[in-house]
């Protein structure tokens, strides 16, 4: 049985990823950030549509940023990226790969 707070987790979770869902549905969406925390850090997660030479959709890529309170980028601060040569076929794939590595940086 699920109790509430699971329920609770998982309504956030797809509210959260809605933007995400929508960049891979629709064609004027280019890229969408997303604000999280992590152990009380702050990040920006960044997916984008990567193009190919010829205009196509060619996949999915991302980059994370830290952010001031305020919300500006840390200079100082982490940052990670998709590395040049790979991109996921689906947007929500892309995501979770960001999150992936956010876990990475957060926990040493």
């Amino acid at each position: 049985m699920v109790d509430c707070f699971d329920r609770i987790t998982v309504q956030m979770t797809e509210l959260a990823l809605e933007p995400v869902r929508l960049l891979g549905q629709r064609a004027m969406l280019h890229a969408v950030s997303l604000r999280t925390v992590s152990n009380g850090r702050r990040f920006a997660v960044t997916i984008e549509k990567r193009l190919s030479g010829d205009g196509k959709m060619a996949g999915f890529i991302w980059k994370l940023d830290e952010l001031a309170p305020s919300g500006e980028i840390l200079p100082e601060g982490a940052t990670a990226a998709l590395p040049v040569d790979k991109a996921f076929a689906d947007a929500e794939t892309a995501y979770w790969s960001a999150v992936d590595r956010l876990c990475q940086i957060t926990q040493g």
